[in-house]
């Protein structure tokens, strides 16, 4: 009888669980999936370790705890959720969110009881079972680690079991919830730096505090003297560098190491679209984000010191007599036609002027005529005049409008040496149909690119949706590579050289 009395209550708990994975799946909430499914492990692992020494009271609390997780969630997504998606996609957005959030909080809590009755049954048939439970305790498997290097691109080094390892891959996994591949770490002595297929990974030892960034969000790196590593990456606020003081000779190579692995990834290292290798290395100070320390051809006057992207979230002045999209695009036009690179402010004006028209762009359309935008600046540091070839949208709802400095010849669509150019676009009113973003293609004889209003979505992509390809003997790089939170605006600074 007792034996019976156990099948049963273990094939109900099992068939309890399907319907809670099933109806998690309805939520059609990664956040909370991720969330339920890490959870779900750590109690596996907790509660194998300690079967000889739980009581019911701790399974019951466990189950409240499990209850309490899934109102929480309901009732969060409530407020949440129409806010997240109406900042993305506007006002269908928030009809998106609305019908989310609803499903969310019916399902959610279900999910939770569901959840506390599969730990009660559980443990009802652990503790009325004769039979000696085994552990489940989720292990790290043995397994090739991908160790890739210049000498041996497609090679795979074996390496044993670490413990050290194993959490480092727990992180970036999510506890096996998460798509991604650990690489390697390196453990310094204030911070714990991880290498993944998709994602450069930082945690700060003291507060605990971890940022993760994909590839593309990483601009470059290079060593310092006295073991430290820097490492620029892009921000909404334009180019930061972070310096990381390394304690031994072998982690100093084996962070190189790893960051070397995922050159090709970010977005001013790689080979293929133009390295600013040399152009940091030329600089006295600090990195890109100190382009007025450098002589840049056809550039008549040295900058005064600026970083491109540092207007960014700034309140500008808008125009009352900005009334729609033609006004906005003339008045800015009008402004930037006066500037020259015989000015020491130039580049900062230039900066100005792209993140004023963004800015201006927010006000004039907002509410339930919202549109994303998108700048896109280049400055012309060949020597030489750079032919603009082409440049459209092959995703919008409008022309791709040139704004240029003096230094350009409209006939020829010439940008004479020294000159700048800042084109924008934007896209269609979101809508059931469209999302509304903005997809630009811009082509030279220098480079070639494709610029998205959205951050790339992947690193495992050969071609992301953001890049720029030089020809043979330039170099192009992004000096700022911004993005709204909500996917409203992008604003990219590209500089063109010659190699």
């Amino acid at each position: 009888a007792r034996g019976v009395f156990v099948g049963v209550v273990r094939g109900a708990a099992n068939v309890t669980e399907v319907v809670n994975h099933n109806l998690a799946g309805l939520t059609a909430d990664e956040v909370f999936i991720g969330e339920r499914n890490a959870h779900q492990r750590m109690l596996t692992d907790a509660m194998s370790r300690g079967t000889a020494n739980r009581t019911i009271g701790d399974s019951l609390y466990l189950a409240g705890a499990s209850v309490a997780r899934g109102v929480k969630s309901g009732a969060m997504g409530i407020v949440e959720q129409p806010t997240i998606y109406a900042s993305k996609h506007g006002p269908i957005g928030l009809l998106k969110g609305v019908g989310k959030a609803l499903v969310g909080a019916i399902v959610k809590p279900v999910v939770g009881v569901g959840d506390a009755a599969v730990l009660v049954m559980n443990h009802v048939s652990e503790a009325t079972s004769d039979k000696v439970v085994l552990l489940k305790i989720p292990k790290r498997l043995r397994r090739a680690l991908p160790r890739k290097s210049s000498d041996i691109p497609h090679g795979v080094q074996l390496v044993a079991y670490d413990e050290r390892a194993a959490k480092a891959q727990k992180i970036v996994t999510g506890g096996e919830s998460l798509d991604d591949v650990y690489i390697g770490h390196v453990n310094t002595s204030t911070h714990l730096i991880i290498s993944s297929e998709l994602c450069l990974w930082v945690i700060e030892k003291e507060s605990r505090e971890p940022w993760c960034l994909n590839w593309d969000e990483v601009s470059h790196f290079r060593m310092l003297e006295g073991g430290m590593m820097q490492i620029t990456i892009f921000s909404q606020t334009g180019l930061r560098s972070h310096i990381f003081h390394v304690d031994s000779p072998i982690e100093v190579a084996q962070l190189y190491q790893l960051l070397a692995m995922q050159r090709d990834k970010m977005g001013n290292c790689s080979s293929n679209r133009g390295s600013f290798g040399s152009l940091d290395r030329s600089m006295s100070n600090g990195g890109v984000e100190q382009l007025f320390q450098v002589h840049i051809q056809g550039v008549k006057t040295q900058q005064n010191n600026h970083v491109f992207g540092s207007f960014n979230k700034s309140r500008r002045n808008v125009s009352d007599s900005a009334n729609d999209e033609i006004e906005v695009i003339e008045q800015c036009f009008v402004r930037v036609k006066k500037l020259g690179s015989e000015q020491s402010t130039f580049f900062k004006l230039l900066d100005e002027e792209a993140w004023t028209l963004i800015y201006s762009w927010g006000q004039v359309f907002s509410g339930l005529s919202s549109r994303r935008c998108m700048a896109v600046g280049i400055i012309n540091g060949t020597g030489s005049d750079l032919q603009i070839k082409s440049t459209k949208l092959l995703e919008g709802g409008s022309p791709c409008y040139t704004i240029h400095t003096k230094e350009f010849k409209e006939d020829q669509n010439l940008l004479r040496p020294g000159g700048a150019i800042i084109l924008f676009g934007w896209g269609v009113v979101p809508n059931l149909l469209q999302d509304g973003r903005v997809f630009m293609n811009i082509e030279t004889n220098a480079f070639v690119a494709d610029l998205s209003v959205w951050k790339s979505q992947s690193s495992k992509t050969k071609l992301q949706s953001t890049y720029a390809l030089p020809m043979p003997g330039y170099q192009v790089g992004f000096l700022e590579k911004s993005y709204d939170d909500s996917g409203w605006w992008a604003k990219y600074w590209l500089l063109v050289r010659k190699t």
